[in-house]
């Protein structure tokens, strides 16, 4: 009897065309992109002062980093689902105020975060209903949003910072686990929440779902009015957490934090990470790259001692030459397809 021996190509190891392959997916991933960016800041933030590797420097990269990130987590599955928030600046301020203001109170800390991040979701809630039932645009509805709670994050404070807060609660922001910042342990929990969300459930599915093609969802059975209240929610609640995140470091409410230039941060990590204005796309991964790149830029010029003015200057370069790339790149792969 004859015995027929496996196909050699079946059996063998794979061909160099699935190595290109996989290859060409990670040098596509907007990721590479920006930690080949990020590399190429250190080395020349590097080369202008050697103490911007040294670990307390990357330690303090990383817990200025955490504030963008916590935020942009909820605006990215937000503008991921097709939704927008430029609010998040004031939601920041008046969640941290909150919770302020019940700590100087007496107030447990548990009960008094409970409050401030029931703050922002109810202030996502707000949003949802001007945009649905109101039919006002997301982009004016929450920029009104935002300008309101500059007012009454005035009013609340009275335009004062609200201080002192208790030692049991600024130690949350101010501790560390195995010479690791909490607050980058608080980041990192809620990014691997929200990426488990958006890559391995059904809400995931349905967030893309509706980003990508709202009619289409709509036409489907998808419960849009449902699922957009959800992201807005969402958005608000990371928009106070980091707020609080923020107080419990720095050990005061300040009616200053947060405001137009956070809110343009967040949106500018959530857009350099390759989360697309138009829905549908977009990671957690990308987003945490987005923030750490503009940690990265702003720590680089201050240990570099470069005048802080051209911050600003390369941010909107690096914004404007990512969305571009990563236009080509979209492009690309839509042609391929």
């Amino acid at each position: 009897m004859t015995v027929t021996q496996p196909s050699s190509v079946a059996a063998g190891p794979q061909t160099p065309e699935v190595h290109r392959g996989l290859l060409s997916r990670v040098l596509l991933r907007q990721e590479f992109t920006l930690v080949l960016v990020i590399v190429v800041i250190g080395l020349v933030a590097f080369t202008r002062n050697h103490a911007f590797l040294s670990s307390d420097n990357v330690l303090e990269l990383l817990r200025s980093s955490v504030i963008y990130f916590v935020m942009a987590c909820g605006a990215s599955l937000l503008t991921i689902g097709g939704g927008l928030d430029f609010s998040v600046g004031g939601v920041f301020t008046l969640g941290a105020l909150t919770t302020s203001l019940l700590l100087v109170r007496d107030v447990p800390w548990p009960l008094a975060v409970l409050f401030g991040l029931a703050v922002g979701a109810l202030l996502g809630v707000v949003n949802h209903l001007i945009i649905t039932y109101l039919h006002v645009p997301p982009i004016i509805a929450t920029l009104g949003t935002f300008f309101v709670l500059l007012g009454l994050n005035a009013e609340v404070s009275q335009g004062d910072d609200v201080l002192p807060l208790p030692d049991s609660f600024t130690k949350l922001g101010q501790g560390d686990v195995l010479g690791i910042p909490s607050v980058v342990l608080y980041a990192v929990v809620v990014g691997v929440i929200c990426w488990f969300l958006l890559e391995r459930t059904r809400f995931g599915v349905n967030i893309r779902a509706l980003g990508g093609n709202r009619q289409a969802a709509i036409q489907n059975g998808l419960r849009v009015v449902r699922l957009d209240l959800a992201l807005y929610a969402i958005a608000g609640t990371t928009g106070a957490l980091a707020g609080i995140i923020y107080t419990a470091r720095v050990g005061a409410g300040q009616v200053q934090a947060g405001g137009a230039t956070t809110t343009l941060n967040v949106v500018t990590a959530v857009l350099i990470g390759g989360v697309s204005l138009f829905g549908g796309l977009g990671s957690i991964t990308g987003v945490a790259c987005g923030a750490l790149l503009l940690s990265t830029v702003d720590n680089a010029l201050i240990v570099a001692q470069v005048p802080p003015d051209y911050n600003n200057i390369i941010v909107g370069a690096i914004l404007i030459g990512a969305v571009a790339i990563d236009h080509l790149r979209r492009k690309r792969l839509y042609r391929r397809s």
